[in-house]
């Protein structure tokens, strides 16, 4: 098991964490509960290799899981895909 794939079993504790290789040397992730298949994932190599993006790739699946079970989370639990700043422009 590699860091990526116990990064998403710590994260999702209470899912039965089911990770495949792809062929593009990413992840097929699926959260399992009771036999019953709650979400898949296909993430890129580059989203396995990241920690930032693990991260988000975890809060956004919250996120999902919270919008399904119709509860709207948080805005402050909310994590922005961007992390630069916006394009400054001067005028001469």
């Amino acid at each position: 098991m590699n860091a990526a794939q116990h990064f998403l079993t710590a994260a999702f504790p209470e899912f039965e964490v089911l990770t495949a290789p792809r062929p593009d040397g990413g992840l097929l992730l699926t959260l399992r509960n009771d036999d019953r298949t709650i979400i898949k994932r296909a993430l890129s190599k580059g989203q396995t290799q990241a920690d930032i993006q693990l991260q988000w790739v975890v809060s956004s699946i919250r996120r999902d899981l919270a919008l399904e079970a119709g509860m709207s989370p948080a805005i402050a639990h909310l994590q922005s895909q961007s992390r630069t700043a916006l394009p400054t422009y001067e005028y001469a």
